[in-house]
């Protein structure tokens, strides 16, 4: 049988309730937790003594005037400020002991998006669903854990734009290799449904550079889209960074800066759309978020 409960707070100590405890989980009725709290003077030396903000800081004082411009230019292309980013990536570098500073670049920053495949394997299908409606998921305002299912209207309107940087170093191992990104976009004609399609090819061997292709008319009205990543006939690795899916002035593409893109749905936010859907990956294959390698894909 269910149970069921509830708490009536007295408005002379709401004030106080609300101080002490805060909604944890808004999917579950009367889910709450307790507020943070001041730290001990002891925890907080510890907490200091263990950052790497001082040795962040240190070797940020050693970066030239032009070193600061190229991580402002990268920062741009992420939409962050740049001290943010140059201590997100200097951070992971140290945490991991990776030597030196990163290169900054404006084709990718911090983390990408890769696909390995390895033999016997030689292809993998990735999607991207972009209906007129759909959930994602955010942090709710004033909180830094609670997420919520934020709902997301997207009407599409031509032109479109599809796009990302990317590097390679896939071998051809059939007889149709094949690397590439497109979109299949539905528009509505005398009561039927067309598809027309807006692709490019990533060059097999390539380091990091950047392709962008658009499309301006469909034969009826655009409804909507769905954007694919495919590699077919290869083996090797692919990275890909700052993905573009561009209407109405808007960047669509859902995790664009590719910092999860296998992000896993749980059944209690079923209703959130993955960041790419895997609708071909057999064994010895894998698409996950990484930070990339310094210097030429291995």
């Amino acid at each position: 049988m269910a149970q069921v409960g509830a708490l009536e707070i007295p408005p002379e100590l709401l004030e106080l309730f609300q101080k002490l405890v805060s909604q944890s989980d808004p999917r579950r009725t009367g889910s709450v937790r307790k507020h943070g709290y001041l730290q001990s003077r002891q925890k907080v030396l510890n907490l200091t003594t263990r950052s790497l903000l001082p040795q962040i800081r240190d070797l940020r004082a050693s970066l030239t005037t032009e070193e600061i411009e190229a991580w402002k230019e990268a920062a741009a292309e992420g939409r962050q400020n740049w001290w943010n980013l140059f201590v997100q990536d200097t951070a992971y570098r140290l945490k991991y002991g990776l030597p030196g500073l990163a290169t900054p670049s404006v084709l990718h920053q911090y983390k990408v998006g890769r696909i390995e495949i390895q033999a016997p394997a030689t292809r993998v299908l990735l999607t991207q669903y972009h209906p007129i409606k759909y959930y994602v998921s955010k942090k709710m305002r004033g909180n830094t854990s609670v997420r919520v299912d934020v709902p997301v209207i997207e009407r599409l309107q031509l032109p479109l734009t599809i796009g990302t940087s990317y590097r390679a170093n896939l071998s051809a191992v059939g007889a149709e290799p094949r690397a590439r990104m497109y979109a299949i976009v539905i528009s509505h004609y005398q009561g039927r449904d067309i598809e027309t399609e807006l692709s490019f090819d990533f060059d097999l061997v390539t380091a990091w550079t950047r392709t962008e292709v658009t499309l301006n008319d469909v034969i009826g009205v655009a409804r909507s889209y769905q954007l694919f990543i495919e590699l077919n006939d290869v083996q090797g690795a692919f990275e890909w960074d700052n993905a573009l899916a561009n209407h109405t002035g808007t960047n669509w593409a859902r995790d664009w800066r590719c910092s999860d893109v296998n992000n896993e749905v749980t059944r209690v936010n079923f209703q959130i759309e993955k960041s790419w859907e895997e609708l071909f990956l057999p064994f010895r294959t894998a698409f996950d978020s990484v930070y990339p390698s310094d210097g030429t894909l291995p």
